[in-house]
């Protein structure tokens, strides 16, 4: 199935906001965000993994939403697009012990320039 321009658009967007939301949060692996310092900090300024990130920039926090299903299109484009970039599951590839914030970053921005290219 083709993506339409549109959505590869949006998606480029949310992966360059993404990008930006882990620069200043930081990079986490495991879940989404840092469930320890959710504890003491708004879950939208924890700590992320490469999905959460996306999530946060899609829906300003760090998870899905319940009721907003508007966005869900771009955000799996988003993520799909990134596991086609990085050749395995954004979660698995994320949490490998070698994986490093610069590797995310790399993959988020490499994968917007694509789907602007393609759109």
């Amino acid at each position: 199935m083709t993506t339409p321009a549109t959505t590869a658009i949006e998606a480029a967007g949310v992966l360059d906001e993404a990008a930006t939301h882990l620069k200043r949060v930081g990079h986490h692996k495991g879940y989404l965000y840092d469930e320890e310092q959710a504890k003491g900090t708004a879950i939208e300024s924890c700590r992320v993994c490469a999905v959460g990130s996306i999530l946060a920039a899609a829906y300003g926090q760090p998870r899905y939403p319940a009721d907003d299903t508007a966005r869900a299109a771009v955000t799996d484009t988003a993520i799909d697009a990134v596991e086609e970039t990085i050749g395995t599951p954004v979660p698995v590839w994320n949490d490998e012990p070698e994986r490093t914030v610069d590797d995310v970053l790399t993959a988020l921005t490499a994968t917007a320039a694509r789907l602007r290219e393609a759109a």
